[in-house]
Protein backbone atom coordinates (compact mmCIF):
# COMPACT_ATOMS: atom_id res chain seq x y z
CA UNK A 1 0.00 0.00 0.00
CA UNK A 2 2.83 2.40 0.83
CA UNK A 3 4.29 2.00 -2.66
CA UNK A 4 0.89 2.76 -4.16
CA UNK A 5 0.64 5.96 -2.16
CA UNK A 6 4.17 6.99 -3.13
CA UNK A 7 3.43 6.36 -6.80
CA UNK A 8 0.24 8.39 -6.49
CA UNK A 9 2.22 11.28 -5.02
CA UNK A 10 4.88 11.12 -7.74
CA UNK A 11 2.26 10.96 -10.50
CA UNK A 12 0.30 13.86 -9.06
CA UNK A 13 3.35 15.99 -8.35
CA UNK A 14 4.74 15.41 -11.83
CA UNK A 15 1.47 16.48 -13.46
CA UNK A 16 1.40 19.68 -11.38
CA UNK A 17 5.08 20.46 -12.01
CA UNK A 18 4.67 19.97 -15.76
CA UNK A 19 1.65 22.24 -15.86
CA UNK A 20 2.68 25.03 -13.49
CA UNK A 21 6.46 24.73 -13.09
CA UNK A 22 8.55 23.63 -10.12
CA UNK A 23 8.73 26.95 -8.28
CA UNK A 24 5.06 27.86 -7.91
CA UNK A 25 3.73 24.49 -6.73
CA UNK A 26 3.96 23.93 -2.98
CA UNK A 27 3.67 20.83 -0.84
CA UNK A 28 0.32 22.19 0.32
CA UNK A 29 -0.86 22.34 -3.29
CA UNK A 30 0.18 18.75 -3.89
CA UNK A 31 -1.46 17.43 -0.72
CA UNK A 32 -4.68 19.29 -1.52
CA UNK A 33 -4.74 18.15 -5.15
CA UNK A 34 -4.23 14.51 -4.18
CA UNK A 35 -6.59 14.56 -1.20
CA UNK A 36 -3.80 13.62 1.21
CA UNK A 37 -2.76 15.10 4.52
CA UNK A 38 0.54 16.95 4.66
CA UNK A 39 1.63 14.45 7.30
CA UNK A 40 1.21 11.61 4.79
CA UNK A 41 3.07 13.57 2.13
CA UNK A 42 6.02 14.23 4.43
CA UNK A 43 6.17 10.57 5.44
CA UNK A 44 7.37 9.83 1.92
CA UNK A 45 9.25 13.02 1.03
CA UNK A 46 11.02 15.09 3.66
CA UNK A 47 10.69 18.28 1.60
CA UNK A 48 9.86 19.62 -1.84
CA UNK A 49 13.48 19.35 -2.99
CA UNK A 50 13.44 15.61 -2.34
CA UNK A 51 10.13 15.25 -4.17
CA UNK A 52 11.42 17.17 -7.19
CA UNK A 53 14.58 15.08 -7.27
CA UNK A 54 12.69 11.77 -7.20
CA UNK A 55 10.28 13.05 -9.85
CA UNK A 56 13.21 13.90 -12.14
CA UNK A 57 14.96 10.60 -11.40
CA UNK A 58 11.81 8.66 -12.25
CA UNK A 59 11.40 10.62 -15.48
CA UNK A 60 14.94 9.71 -16.48
CA UNK A 61 14.31 6.01 -15.80
CA UNK A 62 11.13 6.14 -17.87
CA UNK A 63 12.97 7.77 -20.76
CA UNK A 64 15.71 5.13 -20.63
CA UNK A 65 13.10 2.37 -20.57
CA UNK A 66 11.27 3.94 -23.51
CA UNK A 67 14.45 4.20 -25.59
CA UNK A 68 15.37 0.60 -24.78
CA UNK A 69 11.95 -0.65 -25.85
CA UNK A 70 12.03 1.50 -28.97
CA UNK A 71 15.27 -0.12 -30.10
CA UNK A 72 13.50 -3.48 -30.03
CA UNK A 73 10.34 -2.39 -31.85
CA UNK A 74 11.40 -0.14 -34.73
CA UNK A 75 12.55 -1.39 -38.12
CA UNK A 76 15.49 0.92 -38.75
CA UNK A 77 17.48 3.85 -37.28
CA UNK A 78 15.44 6.47 -39.15
CA UNK A 79 12.19 5.12 -37.73
CA UNK A 80 13.79 5.26 -34.28
CA UNK A 81 14.54 8.98 -34.61
CA UNK A 82 11.11 9.77 -36.06
CA UNK A 83 9.29 7.85 -33.33
CA UNK A 84 11.40 9.62 -30.73
CA UNK A 85 10.43 12.94 -32.31
CA UNK A 86 6.72 12.12 -32.14
CA UNK A 87 7.02 11.03 -28.51
CA UNK A 88 8.99 14.10 -27.47
CA UNK A 89 6.51 16.39 -29.20
CA UNK A 90 3.57 14.83 -27.36
CA UNK A 91 5.34 15.10 -24.01
CA UNK A 92 6.20 18.77 -24.56
CA UNK A 93 2.53 19.63 -25.06
CA UNK A 94 2.07 19.00 -21.34
CA UNK A 95 5.04 21.05 -20.18
CA UNK A 96 4.92 24.60 -18.85
CA UNK A 97 7.56 26.61 -20.73
CA UNK A 98 9.24 27.78 -17.50
CA UNK A 99 9.80 24.33 -16.03
CA UNK A 100 13.42 23.94 -17.12
CA UNK A 101 14.33 27.42 -15.90
CA UNK A 102 12.77 26.62 -12.52
CA UNK A 103 14.67 23.37 -12.32
CA UNK A 104 18.02 24.92 -13.19
CA UNK A 105 17.65 27.93 -10.88
CA UNK A 106 15.98 26.44 -7.83
CA UNK A 107 16.83 22.71 -7.93
CA UNK A 108 20.35 22.62 -9.37
CA UNK A 109 21.28 19.05 -8.31
CA UNK A 110 18.15 17.72 -10.04
CA UNK A 111 18.94 19.85 -13.09
CA UNK A 112 22.47 18.43 -13.18
CA UNK A 113 21.04 14.92 -13.04
CA UNK A 114 18.76 15.65 -16.00
CA UNK A 115 21.53 17.41 -17.90
CA UNK A 116 23.96 14.53 -17.37
CA UNK A 117 21.33 12.13 -18.68
CA UNK A 118 20.98 14.24 -21.81
CA UNK A 119 24.71 14.63 -22.35
CA UNK A 120 25.66 11.01 -21.65
CA UNK A 121 22.71 8.72 -22.33
CA UNK A 122 21.15 10.63 -25.24
CA UNK A 123 24.57 11.21 -26.77
CA UNK A 124 25.30 7.47 -26.70
CA UNK A 125 21.84 6.65 -28.10
CA UNK A 126 22.38 9.03 -31.01
CA UNK A 127 25.92 7.73 -31.53
CA UNK A 128 24.63 4.14 -31.74
CA UNK A 129 21.87 5.28 -34.09
CA UNK A 130 24.39 6.95 -36.39
CA UNK A 131 26.66 3.90 -36.51
CA UNK A 132 23.76 1.55 -37.20
CA UNK A 133 22.41 3.87 -39.89
CA UNK A 134 25.78 4.02 -41.61
CA UNK A 135 26.08 0.23 -41.56
CA UNK A 136 22.64 -0.06 -43.17
CA UNK A 137 23.45 2.49 -45.85
CA UNK A 138 20.86 4.97 -44.56
CA UNK A 139 23.37 7.59 -43.38
CA UNK A 140 26.39 8.92 -45.25
CA UNK A 141 29.44 6.68 -44.88
CA UNK A 142 31.81 9.61 -44.39
CA UNK A 143 29.81 10.95 -41.45
CA UNK A 144 31.84 11.75 -38.34
CA UNK A 145 29.69 9.95 -35.78
CA UNK A 146 31.09 11.53 -32.62
CA UNK A 147 30.90 15.10 -33.90
CA UNK A 148 27.42 14.61 -35.38
CA UNK A 149 26.17 13.22 -32.05
CA UNK A 150 27.60 16.30 -30.31
CA UNK A 151 25.89 18.55 -32.86
CA UNK A 152 22.61 16.84 -32.06
CA UNK A 153 23.05 17.49 -28.34
CA UNK A 154 23.67 21.17 -29.08
CA UNK A 155 20.49 21.26 -31.15
CA UNK A 156 18.65 19.93 -28.10
CA UNK A 157 20.29 22.68 -26.02
CA UNK A 158 18.90 25.24 -28.43
CA UNK A 159 15.51 23.60 -28.40
CA UNK A 160 15.17 23.55 -24.62
CA UNK A 161 15.82 27.29 -24.32
CA UNK A 162 12.69 29.10 -25.53
CA UNK A 163 14.56 32.43 -25.52
CA UNK A 164 16.21 31.22 -28.72
CA UNK A 165 13.04 31.23 -30.76
CA UNK A 166 10.19 32.86 -28.84
CA UNK A 167 10.80 36.19 -30.62
CA UNK A 168 9.84 34.44 -33.86
CA UNK A 169 6.64 33.26 -32.13
CA UNK A 170 7.34 29.62 -32.97
CA UNK A 171 5.93 26.94 -30.71
CA UNK A 172 8.02 24.07 -29.40
CA UNK A 173 6.58 21.42 -31.71
CA UNK A 174 7.25 23.51 -34.83
CA UNK A 175 10.85 24.15 -33.81
CA UNK A 176 11.41 20.52 -32.78
CA UNK A 177 10.04 19.15 -36.06
CA UNK A 178 12.17 21.57 -38.06
CA UNK A 179 15.22 20.57 -36.06
CA UNK A 180 14.63 16.88 -36.79
CA UNK A 181 14.11 17.59 -40.50
CA UNK A 182 17.40 19.49 -40.49
CA UNK A 183 19.23 16.68 -38.67
CA UNK A 184 17.94 13.77 -40.74
CA UNK A 185 18.04 15.40 -44.15
CA UNK A 186 21.66 16.38 -43.58
CA UNK A 187 22.85 12.86 -42.71
CA UNK A 188 20.69 10.61 -44.91
CA UNK A 189 21.75 8.94 -48.14
CA UNK A 190 19.35 8.60 -51.09
CA UNK A 191 18.26 5.30 -49.57
CA UNK A 192 17.53 7.02 -46.29
CA UNK A 193 15.71 9.92 -47.94
CA UNK A 194 13.30 7.49 -49.58
CA UNK A 195 12.26 6.31 -46.12
CA UNK A 196 11.87 9.89 -44.92
CA UNK A 197 9.44 10.71 -47.73
CA UNK A 198 7.00 8.19 -46.29
CA UNK A 199 6.75 9.98 -42.94
CA UNK A 200 4.26 12.83 -42.42
CA UNK A 201 7.03 15.03 -41.01
CA UNK A 202 8.64 15.14 -44.45
CA UNK A 203 5.74 14.87 -46.88
CA UNK A 204 5.63 18.63 -47.45
CA UNK A 205 9.32 18.61 -48.35
CA UNK A 206 10.94 17.58 -51.61
CA UNK A 207 13.73 15.23 -50.53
Amino acid sequence: MSEEVKTKILNGAEALFLRYGFKSITMDDIARELGLSKKTLYQFFEDKTKLVDETVARHIQQEMHFCSGLCQSVKNPIEYMLTLTDSFGELKKQINQTILFDLKKYFKPSWDKLNNFRVEFIYNEVLTNLRTGKNEGLYHAELNEELTAIFYIHLIDFLLNPDNYMEQKKDFKTVHNEMMRYHLRSICTEKGLKLLKKHSLFQSYQA
